[in-house]
């Protein structure tokens, strides 16, 4: 019978023998090019691991030998194993022209600086679901319990988290002979359009499904820079923006200002730039707007709204 293990219970003992960087760069000790790094195969690596979000599943490895007792950054990528090769988990590197020119490695959210770590079930999921390609509930297939690698990366980071040259060395691969993810697939955020374009609907969960089509969602996710092209009715357009559908006044608002007026703006050679203010009620307002698509892009980092006409 199929035994299946859940690690949310699983009692773990870390090794921390670490030892922090002096600041006398005189006393930093000269590193040395590793050359081993091992990654130990865990206790349950033949049993039947359905992944969940809530449980864990641990490694351990050993320090790599940098000839001190370094403060080193560990990353772990997971891979698929096929016809006795993984394929590993990877990211496209873009040019500055948004040209793909190749891959690199991509590893689990979660690094760690101490040799045993207690991994999330949902970083390891999401990452089969990203070597699969899904990318929303509606293309995913379950795959059932297969034979998933992980692996490590080690290396000496500065304090501005830039790795130091010849620190990097990858461990030795492990698998778990049966595991099983699940559908945990990252989405972008959206924002909420709310004014006069959307009938000013409350941006409240029973309005979900009006105001579906009144969304603009982040670049990338995570980016918090929100871009879409919205057909605009004519008239006097007024609107804000909504972080989530929790009511009027439940502090998701952005908008031009503080208060709950609307500030008239205008377009110069067809684009609107200005700031954006959270919690914000104040509405950008166009008179006499004429019907058309808007390009929208709100960036939430800097705090700043473009309006483009198409």
């Amino acid at each position: 019978m199929k035994k299946i293990i859940s690690f949310a219970m699983m009692l773990l003992v870390s090794v921390t023998a670490l030892t922090s960087c002096s600041d006398d760069r005189d006393s930093n000790p000269d590193i040395q090019k590793p050359t081993a790094f091992t990654l130990n195969t865990p206790a349950m690596s033949e049993q039947y691991i359905q992944l969940t979000a809530q449980n864990k599943v641990n490694l351990t490895w050993s320090q790599p030998n940098y000839g001190y007792n370094a403060f080193a950054t560990y990353k772990i990528q997971v891979g698929v194993m096929d016809n006795g090769n993984a394929k590993w988990n990877t990211e496209d590197i873009v040019d500055e022209n948004g040209k793909v020119t190749g891959n690199k490695p991509k590893y689990l959210e979660t690094s760690f600086n101490v040799c045993n770590a207690n991994i999330s079930g949902e970083e390891i999921a999401m990452a089969l679901c990203e070597i699969d390609g899904v990318t929303n509930e509606g293309n995913y297939v379950d795959k059932g319990y297969r034979e998933v690698a992980m692996r490590v990366v080690s290396s000496v980071n500065t304090s501005v988290n830039e790795e130091v040259p010849n620190t990097n060395i990858v461990s030795n691969t492990i698998t778990f002979k049966h595991m099983a993810g699940y559908c945990a697939v990252k989405s972008p955020a959206a924002i909420y359009i709310i004014g006069s374009c959307s009938g000013w609907k409350e941006p409240s969960a029973s309005n979900a499904d009006i105001l579906a089509s009144w969304r603009i969602y982040e670049t990338k996710i995570g980016s918090g820079v929100f871009q879409g092209i919205i057909d605009m009715p004519a008239g006097d357009l007024q609107f804000r923006f909504y972080s989530s559908l929790t009511g009027w006044d439940g502090g998701a608002s952005i908008g031009s200002q503080a208060e709950d007026n609307a500030v008239t703006s205008q377009f110069t050679n067809g684009v609107f730039e200005g700031t954006c203010v959270t919690p914000g009620k104040g509405s950008w307002q166009f008179k006499d707007f004429a019907a058309g698509k808007l390009k929208l892009t709100v960036d939430m980092n800097q705090k700043t709204v473009k309006f483009d006409l198409q």
